[in-house]
């Protein structure tokens, strides 16, 4: 069998530095690969260059020998479906993490569908794309909702339902499987087994915790954070009068705000949707601002990495309990993302009309807007209910 090194033409220059052809002091070198190659006919009728070893002998000697192994698969009739469905599964997890990855997913969600996908094959033991069943992801999946160790509730196993189906997906709408056989999963409803619902702040309660708050002249400090009580009574302010999450707040800086055109302003990659949003800033919420904003000396609002810990949360538990305001009504509670909840209830109290609504709130479905998020209490619907005639 017929093996060769490559050869590589190279321009260099008078000064020994490589250059182009058109250089007159150009010189023309030809160098020889270190490894010998040769073709290699597939089985699937394709033909490639296989790099070798640097020996000639054991070259021609390992040439043969993967020629032999492709003959034999084409005369099995082993083709190149049977051979991904036979590799382990691992490397195609791996693959589609590069995949999500191209798709500006951000890290957080990649690392949490890896997580989600590579627990699940594991528990099922799922080796290979043929391995993958249907019944034995719904009964792992079950036995975590009922495990009396740190059972998981049923919107979690919808995460993990929802990650490795759109790995499924993703075999084989890449080819790397012929069929996608957990097209027939469906998620559960998870209203039945919410574990923790929130509640918006009142008013009254929105004000003491704020008002508290700035009296108590408490500074909470990270490694490379710190909140004192106006960052915290800010943060507060900010969340409960634009929705904003968390991680979108750590995002903040001065030049997120215009005063002028009374918008806020937050770039695509720092959004949970990945799409930039500038929508209009509240005549109470641009009053605040522009008092803080004079005596604050840094760009960034709330910098540092306290969104990783949870620390928004752990910081507005303490203030709520400063404050006198109970954390969990009728077992609802007011964690930092009730504060979203607040803006959203507060919405609908003040009769925005739901489209705005969703809008406001950067949903992609007006149904969560209205149902997920709105909480109007009992005096609201009996004043609604009084308009009638």
């Amino acid at each position: 069998m017929k093996v060769w090194r490559k050869s590589t033409i190279r321009y260099v220059g008078s000064n020994g530095k490589r250059t182009t052809k058109d250089d007159p002091t150009a010189k023309r070198l030809t160098e020889k690969s270190k490894r010998f190659y040769g073709t290699l006919s597939l089985a699937n009728g394709k033909r490639k260059q296989q790099p070798l070893t640097e020996d000639k002998t054991s070259s021609v000697t390992l040439l043969r020998r993967l020629q032999t192994q492709e003959d034999n698969k084409r005369a099995s009739g082993v083709t190149e479906d049977v051979e991904r469905r036979q590799k382990p599964i691992t490397g195609f997890v791996d693959a589609y993490g590069s995949y999500l990855a191209s798709k500006d997913g951000t890290p957080m969600h990649i690392t949490n569908t890896l997580y989600r996908i590579r627990s699940l094959l594991t528990a099922t033991k799922t080796n290979t794309i043929d391995d993958l069943n249907t019944n034995r992801i719904l009964k792992t999946l079950s036995e975590w909702r009922t495990r009396k160790r740190k059972p998981i509730s049923v919107g979690t196993s919808n995460h993990y339902l929802i990650a490795v189906k759109a790995f499924s997906r993703w075999l084989y709408t890449e080819r790397m499987s012929s069929d996608d056989p957990l097209r027939g999963l469906r998620r559960m409803n998870a209203e039945t087994d919410r574990k923790r619902v929130r509640r918006p702040l009142t008013d009254t309660e929105f004000k003491t915790l704020t008002g508290v708050t700035q009296q108590s002249r408490k500074t909470y400090r990270g490694d490379d954070w710190q909140f004192t009580c106006t960052d915290r009574v800010a943060l507060y302010t900010i969340a409960a009068y634009t929705g904003l999450r968390a991680k979108e707040l750590s995002a903040l800086t001065k030049s997120s705000f215009n005063f002028d055109n009374m918008t806020w302003t937050l770039p695509a990659i720092a959004t949970k949707n990945r799409k930039a949003v500038t929508l209009p800033l509240h005549p109470t919420l641009s009053t605040f601002l522009r008092s803080w904003f004079a005596t604050l000396k840094r760009e960034t609002l709330f910098p540092g990495s306290w969104v990783k810990g949870g620390f928004g949360g752990r910081l507005l538990k303490r203030d709520l309990k400063r404050a006198g305001v109970a954390y969990v009504v009728d077992g609802k509670y007011a964690d930092f993302h009730a504060l979203r909840h607040t803006f959203i209830t507060n919405l609908a109290k003040a009769k925005v009309h739901p489209a705005k609504a969703q809008r406001l709130a950067r949903h992609s479905t007006i149904a969560l807007t209205m149902d997920v998020y709105t909480s109007l209490d009992v005096d609201d619907l009996r004043d609604d209910l009084g308009r009638l005639t």
